[in-house]
């Protein structure tokens, strides 16, 4: 059987109100030899019959007869992929046509990269565009340094070598944050990147992972940040262990957390860079830099509670120097064209 160029993967469960928008971009991308794989996780809606009016001989459908959860889904979609390169993409989201081109064409000018991602756009339940781009890093070491606070990429848009990607499966110990550790591990051993350009867009709505297992993702996100801290050899307290996941997570504002909370902030974020000058687990001009980026969102999130004045004072105690570095400016540049205003878009329908 030939072996088509990319293995784009669509895991999904009881979503048929947005699922044929997913796979219709899959099908539509500029970069045709392809397979597409919906693999779904024992919907109970009319997911079946929705994909089965799709006349298109790439498109593979594979069923779990019970539900599963989310890291097996992940580990049947690899194991059926059949492409050079897999790429994911979640069932609630679209990829733009010319996604897996652009990625493909950077893995084979780069081979010692083993994944790439790309910036995200914004869209409303409907499909409609939002504003907003969610811009991520883009070198190996700025990736290395925002998973000590966050996940680097957005799932939908990674793309990597499938003979690498195969050899990390997704841990079913974590029902949530699966594709964190999966991305904490393989940084470990390859280098990892980002485009600057956004080639997928992501749908929001009541029913996001993100939105509906919030207390369960921070308890994921303590334990896989453990073993991070521990090799900075940093001798965390829960609460420190705590107060980390909340400092990288996107709804801090939503967080029981007041002006102490950036007292806390500082010290800690100095201790983090101390130990990292003491150990050289990450390049420390990226450190610094993702130390500055997430000391700010942190002011800013808190400005609703401790008020304006008190938030800009706060910050001024813990200069972002680093922020006028060599990475931040880089990022900066790359970042700059996918935030000025392009042509609208429609999600396909």
């Amino acid at each position: 059987m030939r072996t088509p160029t990319v293995s784009i993967l669509i895991p999904t469960f009881n979503r048929a109100h947005y699922v044929g928008d997913a796979i219709a971009s899959a099908l539509a991308q500029t970069l045709a030899d392809t397979e597409v794989i919906v693999v779904d996780d024992g919907s109970t809606d009319a997911t079946p019959d929705l994909i089965a009016r799709f006349c298109d001989t790439r498109l593979r459908y594979v069923r779990h007869d019970v539900n599963r959860g989310i890291p097996e889904t992940r580990n049947t979609a690899l194991a059926a992929a059949r492409g050079d390169y897999i790429a994911w993409l979640d069932s609630d989201d679209t990829a733009r046509p010319t996604r897996l081109q652009k990625q493909v064409e950077f893995l084979r000018d780069n081979p010692a990269i083993a994944m790439v991602g790309s910036a995200a756009g914004k869209m409303n339940i409907d499909g409609s565009p939002k504003r907003g781009t969610r811009m991520p890093p883009l070198s190996p070491p700025m990736i290395a340094a925002w998973l000590l606070f966050r996940s680097a990429f957005q799932q939908s848009s990674i793309t990597g070598r499938a003979d690498i990607l195969k050899t990390y499966c997704y841990d079913p110990r974590y029902r949530v944050c699966e594709d964190v550790d999966m991305f904490v591990r393989l940084q470990r051993d390859h280098d990892l990147a980002n485009l600057p350009e956004i080639l997928i867009d992501r749908r929001l709505h009541p029913e996001q992972t993100v939105r509906q297992f919030r207390g369960e993702i921070l308890t994921s996100r303590q334990t896989l940040i453990q073993p991070m801290l521990a090799s900075l050899q940093i001798d965390a307290t829960t609460e420190d262990i705590e107060r980390h996941v909340l400092l990288g997570f996107a709804d801090l504002r939503d967080a029981d957390v007041d002006g102490a909370f950036l007292v806390w902030a500082r010290d800690w974020l100095a201790r983090l860079r101390q130990a990292n000058d003491a150990t050289h687990v990450f390049d420390k001009d990226a450190l610094a830099t993702a130390s500055d980026y997430f000391w700010l969102l942190a002011c800013r999130a808190l400005i609703p509670k401790i008020g304006r004045a008190q938030a800009i004072k706060a910050s001024l105690t813990r200069l972002p120097t680093n922020l006028l570095g060599s990475n931040a400016r880089q990022w900066a540049r790359s970042a700059l064209p996918s935030y000025l205003p392009c042509t609208s878009r429609r999600s396909v329908q």
